[in-house]
C-alpha cells in the first residue's frame, strides 16, 4: 500500500469470517481510514483489540465474534460515532464495559455475549437510543439492572442471562414497547415480577428462570 492514492484510499470493507486466521489483529488496519466494515468472525485470532481501531472514523460495523481475543474493550471505540453494529461476543475479554461506548448514538446492535466481562452496566448505555439489540448474556456482570435500559425505546432484544445481577427487575423495562425477546435467566434477581412487564404487547419470549424471584 502506498501512503496516499493507493489501496489505502479505497478499501471500504474487510470481510474474512471463518478462514482459520491466527495471530493478532494488526494495529496497521487503522491506516485504512475509509474502512466501513471489518468482519473477522469465527477465526483463531488472539491478543487484544488494538486501540488504534478507534482511528477508523468511518467504521459502521465491527464484528470479531468467536475468536480468542483477550484484554479489555478499548475505550477508543467510543470515538467511532458512525458505528451501527458492534459484535465482540464469544471471546475471552476482561474488564468492564467502557462507558465511552455511550457515545455511539447510531448503534443498533451491541452484542458482547460470552466474553468474560465483569462490573456493572454503565449508565451511559442509556444514551444508545437507536439500539435494537443488547446482548450481554453469559458474562460476569453484576450489580442491579439499571432502570435506564427502560428508556431504550427501539430495543427489540434484551439478553442479560447468565450473569450475576442482583436486586429487583426494574419496572422501567415495561416501557420497552418494541421488545420481542427478554431474557434475564440465571442471575441472582429477587423480588416480585413487575406488573409493568404486562405492557410488553410485542413480547414473544420472556425467560426469568433460575433466579430468586418471589
Amino acid at each position: 500500500m502506498t501512503e496516499s492514492g493507493g489501496a489505502r484510499a479505497w478499501v471500504r470493507g474487510i470481510y474474512l469470517p471463518n478462514h482459520g486466521l491466527t495471530g493478532q489483529i494488526p494495529p496497521e488496519l487503522s491506516r485504512l481510514r475509509q474502512l466501513e466494515l471489518l468482519n473477522l468472525n469465527d477465526n483463531r485470532l488472539h491478543g487484544v483489540l488494538p486501540p488504534d481501531l478507534g482511528d477508523l472514523a468511518h467504521l459502521t460495523a465491527l464484528s470479531v465474534r468467536n475468536n480468542s481475543l483477550t484484554g479489555s474493550i478499548p475505550e477508543e471505540l467510543g470515538n467511532l460515532t458512525d458505528l451501527q453494529e458492534v459484535l465482540l461476543g464469544h471471546n475471552q475479554l476482561s474488564g468492564e464495559i467502557p462507558p465511552e461506548l455511550g457515545n455511539l448514538s447510531r448503534l443498533r446492535v451491541l452484542d458482547i455475549d460470552a466474553a468474560l466481562l465483569g462490573g456493572e452496566i454503565p449508565l451511559e448505555v442509556g444514551n444508545l437510543r437507536n439500539l435494537q439489540t443488547l446482548s450481554l448474556g453469559w458474562n460476569n456482570l453484576s450489580g442491579d439492572i439499571p432502570p435506564v435500559l427502560g428508556t431504550l425505546g427501539n430495543l427489540q432484544t434484551l439478553d442479560l442471562s447468565g450473569n450475576a445481577f442482583t436486586g429487583d427487575i426494574p419496572p422501567d423495562l415495561g416501557n420497552l414497547a418494541n421488545l420481542q425477546w427478554l431474557s434475564l435467566a440465571q442471575n441472582g434477581l429477587t423480588g416480585a415480577i413487575p406488573d409493568e412487564l404486562s405492557n410488553l404487547a410485542n413480547l414473544k419470549t420472556l425467560d426469568l428462570s433460575f433466579n430468586g424471584l418471589t
